[in-house]
């Protein structure tokens, strides 16, 4: 009917939709992600990663198939695992029809910075800028600031571009946003990593 969709196709909607899938998407563009593993686990292997993390780490445990920050705690203690995983699951499957878990390094010390991309279906991509959504309420955003304040220029570049070479590597193509943590480190900002 000559009528053309636009909006994330279903391969981008698959991927995208599974956080440990967009994981290992991102480490194939040469993204960096947090320590973590890259699939559903079970309550014994969230507790042997938080084991293997040593005293002075702690993790989160998200929905595989989650946002929102449904489905989503940070646990720093071991005696709180198995009860944040059990309430993860339910708020998952209650959320999304879908009550798997994976885990992650807890970075307690973060700014939330989301990149927007844009790509064509002849393969262009690029970023319309970064927002600062580190103002939050149980993982959801109450403030979105853009640019992101304080953010020197080489880091904002790196971020930027890191956004778009996911995006490029799967072929992108929509509106769509990438979300990074920017770990606080003394005397300045620390490393970044992508999350979804």
């Amino acid at each position: 009917a000559g009528l053309v969709f636009i909006g994330p196709g279903v391969e981008h909607l698959a991927l995208f939709g599974d956080k440990a899938k967009a994981r290992e998407a991102a480490q194939a563009a040469g993204v960096p992600v947090p320590r973590g593993i890259d699939r559903a686990v079970t309550l014994a292997e969230a507790e042997a990663f938080f084991d293997s993390l040593g005293e002075a780490g702690g993790m989160m445990i998200k929905a595989v198939g989650g946002g929102g920050g449904r489905g989503t705690r940070a646990v720093t203690s071991r005696d709180q695992i198995e009860t944040a995983y059990n309430r993860c699951r339910s708020e998952a499957a209650r959320s999304f029809g879908n009550d798997a878990l994976y885990v992650e390094e807890f970075i307690p010390r973060a700014r939330h910075i989301e990149v927007q991309v844009l790509g064509d279906s002849a393969g262009n991509v690029l970023h319309l800028g970064e927002r600062e959504c580190s103002v939050q309420r149980r993982y959801q955003k109450l403030i979105e600031i853009a640019p992101a304040p304080g953010l020197p220029a080489e880091l904002r570049e790196s971020i930027t571009k890191a956004a778009v070479r996911i995006a490029q590597q799967v072929g992108y193509q929509n509106l769509g946003t990438f979300e990074f943590l920017l770990e606080a480190a003394p005397g300045g900002p620390g490393r970044f990593v992508f999350i979804e």
